[in-house]
Parts: structure tokens; C-alpha cells; sequence
């Protein structure tokens, strides 16, 4: 065996073990997110941390049928969702007009997805301030992204920090 054959196998079962210490992350599968390996942190989500979630039954149930979600160690038998923290408790959000709006500034929601189907929208409320320990979940990586402008806002597990991004500065 050479070499480099010998460093790649290294660097594979280092990245393999440190997978399933579920303190580090590899983005190689979402489009949420830029590509790359985050880690576990812990802290109060701000606006603009990477962050990690499970989602409810009903919604991942919708996106495992949809193929937006793969198989994943949620409960509910999904991957977990990485999206940019955008709203935080108390920010006043309204859907309307084609858009979520959080503090004013506005994120247009698709009427349909890429493959053309209808989108559903999960939201108890449409409008009024984001309860405690709710967080709007939006990607600032992809515009079509499914995210918090379907299913509104839902709770963080934990945050991620970037340690290594492919082709992509936040």
C-alpha cells in the first residue's frame, strides 16, 4: 500500500470516529448549509449560529415522503436539520404576501418545490412574537431552502460551529 493510500485510510477512519462521537458533523448531504464539519457547542442560540433540530412527526413524516429528509437518529427517524438561526424569542414574525417576514426584513416562501408539487405550510399562528424557546430556522445558503418559512418555529437541540467549510465564508 503507498503512501498516500495509507494517509487517505487514516483520515478516513479518524473522520469516521469522530462521527460518531456525535460532537462533530459532516455537511456533505444537506444544501442548507455550506459543505463542510461542524462541531457540537453549546450556548444561547443568537441570530446568525449554525444550528442543529429534530423536527415534529407531522413535518418529518412530509419530508421523508417528499425526499427532502433522509433517514437519520431523530426520534422521529430522520436526519437532523442545520439552518442559520434568523428569528429568536420575542422577534415579531407575520407570514403574508407570499413571504415570512421577521423585524421587517422579508423571505420570500415558494408556492411550489423543485420538482413542482405544492408546498404545505405548518404554521399554528401567522403572525405575533416568537414564544420562548421557539427559533426561526432559515438558510442563508440556498434561497428555495425547506426551512422555518414552512414549518415555523420550532425548538434547537444544540449550535454548530463551523471548523471547516468547503467553497463558502459566513
Amino acid at each position: 500500500m503507498t503512501r498516500t493510500m495509507q494517509w487517505l485510510l487514516l483520515i478516513l477512519s479518524a473522520l469516521i470516529i469522530l462521527d460518531f462521537t456525535h460532537i462533530f458533523y459532516f455537511n456533505i448531504f444537506t444544501h442548507s448549509l455550506p459543505y463542510g464539519i461542524y462541531m457540537k457547542i453549546e450556548g444561547a442560540p443568537k441570530r446568525g449560529d449554525y444550528a442543529a433540530t429534530c423536527l415534529t412527526r407531522e413535518i418529518s413524516q412530509y419530508g421523508i415522503d417528499r425526499a427532502y429528509l433522509a433517514q437519520g437518529s431523530c426520534e422521529t427517524g430522520t436526519v437532523l436539520v442545520l439552518k442559520v438561526v434568523q428569528g429568536i424569542p420575542g422577534d415579531h414574525f407575520i407570514v403574508e404576501n407570499g413571504s415570512l417576514k421577521i423585524n421587517g426584513h422579508s423571505y420570500p416562501i415558494m408556492g411550489k418545490d423543485s420538482s413542482g408539487r405544492a408546498l404545505k405550510l405548518f404554521y399554528d399562528q401567522k403572525a405575533g412574537l416568537l414564544n420562548k424557546g421557539k427559533y426561526i430556522l432559515l438558510s442563508d445558503f440556498v434561497k428555495n431552502s425547506w426551512d422555518s418559512r414552512y414549518w415555523g418555529g420550532v425548538s434547537i437541540q444544540f449550535l454548530l460551529k463551523p471548523l471547516w467549510i468547503l467553497g463558502h465564508n459566513k
